[in-house]
């Protein structure tokens, strides 16, 4: 792997077939070939940095991970694959790992990127200092992948699954219409896409928020690739018989749109470029690379969501205002490139100064005229309804002055009324509580988690959800019976003789059963008490204990050997119980760091832990590896 500055020309010419990555952000982007990638800065599309591909590597893939953008590059061999986490800016190597088997990347999203090889996948989680692999255990191998909001889309046989890829658990699963091969697969918060096999020139969508989007787009020829962006609804596919450059709106707001990169005559590859500029970068075989800037006027602002249906705006006032370019996909609006506000004209002098109004895209009310004479008419005969009624709006009007902001605010329904999951685990709770269910225990992503960061087995699930669901019911706990029914008669777990038991999950307290209160703030989403976090909650490097010779706070520690943890760490306080920093930091997805003193025992099991002494003769006795 070599990694080289250049100063090559503005417009940069591949010079063999092209594959055109982008960066989430839309900052920079990368074009590799056999034997070299190319990064360039968008929107200019300069060459700024070149970074070499092994050419004795059977084949090569690249993408982007992480914020800033990191690029990630993939070697495959006969027997094995080497992966490189490179800072662009340098261009210098981060990190390098080698993985055991041929493998192939198939998505990227925020910080990771999901490898896939003939028996397995793995996560690749992408930090300022690593690059750490992570089993990936789905049910069967995946056909192909794509990213969806901040999540994968993984493609299986006959199914399609969304995995949160910090925690790598699922957390949806939509099923297909018929058996297909899919070849391609991505989305947004709101629709998953997806080719098949035998529909190369169709576009399938499945809405996950249903706003009446075509559940179908044809083109007219076969597509040869299909590239998104994780938060937008626009898709950019290249024709596989012309080389031509299609742009599809899932949403079916706007219609098809072909474009004409300048320069190139067909396309080879091209990205979607999200970020200050909307638009799409082309690239062919010694041609320069284009970017295609989609300037609004042919395609709608993708975060106009309350935007009125088509036919509303023909009363829209004439001449139409300028328009600066606006932004699509999911991003918000950039604020050097927002639409104006569109003002409404000036009232005439003789009708009082109307309320202020937000900006309209339809016409104002062009009846100044007959509003004067009803004005007019109506103060040359007043009636005594009419003192009452205006008496009675100065009143209303004063009263709403005088009324804090705050109460307004209270007082505004802003609460999203549908059912959430601590609703459903409530019911069903109490429905177990009260004999009339034991088991269908509702699907919660966050006991998932939690149940994979204690590595219990999922049996185990209904359990928490029972225990958590009495306490937001108000009870203090559950009876062990209840808990013995949802386990399928296991009493061990319901007597504390069990996994829930052994790993803190749970306290037993005369008859009762009850969630650890470490657990129980983890799943309410309160602060920590035990220590101080630092790092964000994912999955922890650490194989066990580890101790450092260090002095200092242990919250500067922790910033400190953060890189060699992964995910996060929690550094104890200094009057805190060491077992229950131990569970809350295991709830949280994160490692404990805790001080050891001379003559201090600790009983230490293979749970991931970072023990800070003063000396290297305690961290002698301790008998576990240096960090």
């Amino acid at each position: 792997m070599v990694a080289r500055s250049t100063s090559e020309a503005p417009r940069f010419s591949p010079g063999d077939r092209p594959r055109v990555a982008i960066a989430g952000d839309g900052t920079l982007a990368v074009v590799s070939e056999a034997s070299r990638a190319v990064i360039l800065e968008l929107p200019g599309a300069a060459p700024f940095a070149e970074v070499g591909i092994d050419p004795e590597a059977g084949a090569s893939e690249v993408a982007w991970v992480g914020a800033p953008p990191r690029l990630l590059v993939l070697s495959r061999y006969a027997a094995h694959s080497t992966v490189h986490l490179i800072d662009p800016h340098g261009p210098r190597t981060i990190s390098e790992i080698r993985l055991e088997a041929p493998m192939r990347l198939v998505a990227s999203v925020g910080a990771h990127a999901l490898a896939v090889g003939a028996v397995g996948a793995a996560v690749l989680t992408a930090t300022d200092t690593h690059l750490t692999p992570y089993q990936f255990p789905a049910r069967a191998v995946p056909v192909t992948a794509g990213a969806a909001a901040a999540n994968f889309v993984v493609a299986l046989a006959g199914s399609i699954e969304e995995w949160d890829p910090q925690s790598r658990m699922p957390k949806r699963r939509l099923r297909l219409p018929k058996p297909a091969i899919i070849t391609a697969v991505g989305g947004s918060d709101r629709v998953v896409w997806m080719m098949t096999q035998s529909d190369p020139t169709r576009i399938d969508v499945i809405p996950l928020v249903n706003r009446g989007q075509p559940k179908t787009h044809e083109l007219p020829e076969p597509i040869a690739q299909i590239t998104g962006h994780p938060r937008s609804d626009l898709v950019v596919c290249v024709g596989a018989d012309t080389g031509k450059l299609y742009v599809v709106d899932l949403d079916g707001r706007t219609r098809l749109r072909v474009l004409g990169p300048e320069g190139i005559d067909r396309t080879a590859s091209a990205g979607l470029v999200i970020g200050r500029l909307v638009g799409v970068l082309a690239a062919q075989a010694h041609r320069a690379v284009a970017v295609v800037q989609l300037d609004g006027q042919n395609v709608e602002n993708e975060t106009q969501v309350t935007a009125p249906p088509a036919g509303l705006f023909d009363e829209v006032a004439e001449p139409e205002p300028a328009r600066v370019r606006s932004t699509l996909g999911g991003d918000d609006p950039d604020p050097a490139v927002a639409t104006p506000a569109v003002s409404p004209p000036p009232a005439p002098a003789a009708v009082a100064p109307p309320i202020a109004a937000a900006p309209s895209l339809f016409r104002p009310p062009s009846a100044a005229a007959p509003v004067a004479r009803v004005a007019q008419a109506t103060a040359a005969k007043p009636t005594t309804a009419q003192n009452l009624s205006e008496k009675f709006s100065a009143w209303r009007d004063k009263m709403r002055a005088s009324q804090p902001r705050a109460e307004q605010d209270a007082a505004m329904p802003w609460l999203d009324p549908r059912p959430s999951w601590r609703d459903e685990v409530v019911t069903w709770a109490r429905a177990v509580t009260a004999g009339s269910v034991e088991r269908g225990a509702p699907s919660v992503a966050a006991l998932d988690t939690l149940a994979a960061r204690f590595e219990l087995v999922p049996w185990l699930v209904p359990a928490l959800a029972l225990l958590y669901g009495a306490h937001l019911g108000g009870e203090r706990g559950a009876a062990p019976v209840d808990v013995a029914r949802v386990l399928g008669r296991r009493w061990e777990e319901a007597l504390g003789t069990g996994q829930l038991a052994a790993r803190g999950l749970a306290r037993y307290v005369e008859s009762r059963v009850l969630l650890a209160a470490p657990v129980q703030r983890a799943l309410d989403e309160l602060p920590v008490t035990s220590g101080t976090m630092v790092g964000e909650p994912g999955q922890v490097a650490l194989l066990g204990p580890c101790v450092v010779v260090a002095e200092g706070p242990l919250a500067e520690l922790a910033e400190r050997y953060l890189g060699a943890v992964g995910g996060a760490i929690l550094a104890a306080h200094d009057d805190t119980d060491p077992a229950e920093l131990f569970v809350e930091a295991r709830a949280r997805g994160a490692a404990p760091m805790l001080r050891v003193g001379v003559g201090e025992i600790l009983e230490l099991g293979t749970d991931p832990a970072v023990l800070v002494v003063s000396d290297e003769a305690i961290a002698d006795q301790l008998g576990v590896p240096r960090l």
